[in-house]
């Protein structure tokens, strides 16, 4: 495998309250976003991607259960800061997750930051977004409803909520060509036939990455922008 990650502050915020993590073996790749308006989510996505990779690292037995007791505590690492330091109360961040052992792979989400899987030509949103708007789509047969703009992207899990996240976790078993992981500084700006015209591109996976952000910095850049490219096929990591 190959692995490339970038973030890109954008071209409207002052800070990137966005973070992403890299471990080549096993493979671990992490992107967070801290929670828009929130204070200080710079900190929240720092620590949410520091507490996971340290659980992931320190117990490699990775399973259903013991990643989501890893998430779990995670939430809880992420609140018990907020606590310790108040200025931070209030504070969470996104958690989208591909790791890879031997040959057995998953995904984990908790928000809004997205996992895509290229296969051939067709990219597959492989996470489901933690937002009010979706749950109206899942209730209403995915009929988009008329509601009030700011509850479209209105988070329902986020890690540092203090009675717990609800996170996803899934097995990956079907061989994708690349793994797409990003926060919605680029999903909400970028199309998918866009993000496929790039990823199958004839370039290197670091300038398709860099492609990327430039396009979405092109369309407003009005978030922060950061992603991580699996190459499944490619050999060393950069």
């Amino acid at each position: 495998m190959k692995c490339v990650g970038i973030s890109d502050v954008g071209r409207l915020r002052q800070r990137n309250e966005d973070a992403y993590f890299i471990h080549e073996e096993p493979l671990i790749a992490i992107v967070s976003d801290g929670m828009g308006g929130a204070p200080y989510g710079d900190v929240a996505s720092k620590q949410t991607i520091h507490s996971f990779s340290q659980l992931l690292l320190k117990d490699k037995t990775w399973n259903q259960e013991t990643l989501l007791s890893f998430v779990n505590q995670t939430n809880q690492d992420v609140v018990e800061y907020s606590i310790a330091h108040p200025k931070t109360h209030g504070m969470g961040a996104t958690l989208v997750a591909f790791l890879k052992k031997d040959n057995q792979a998953w995904l984990i989400n908790v928000g809004d930051s997205r996992a895509y899987g290229l296969k051939g030509n067709q990219l597959l949103q492989l996470s489901d977004d933690h937002t009010m708007m979706n749950e109206f789509l899942k209730r209403n047969n995915h009929q988009e409803p008329q509601i009030d703009q700011r509850f479209k992207h209105m988070l329902t899990s986020v890690i540092g909520m203090p009675n717990g996240c609800i996170a996803d976790i899934t097995s990956i078993s079907d061989p994708y060509d690349m793994i797409l992981l990003c926060s919605d500084g680029l999903s909400n700006l970028i199309s998918q036939a866009s993000m496929i015209e790039v990823l199958t591109s004839q370039i290197l996976l670091d300038q398709k990455a860099q492609k990327l952000i430039e396009l979405a910095n092109q369309a407003g850049g009005s978030d922060n922008i950061t992603l991580i490219i699996i190459d499944m096929g490619g050999d060393t990591h950069e």
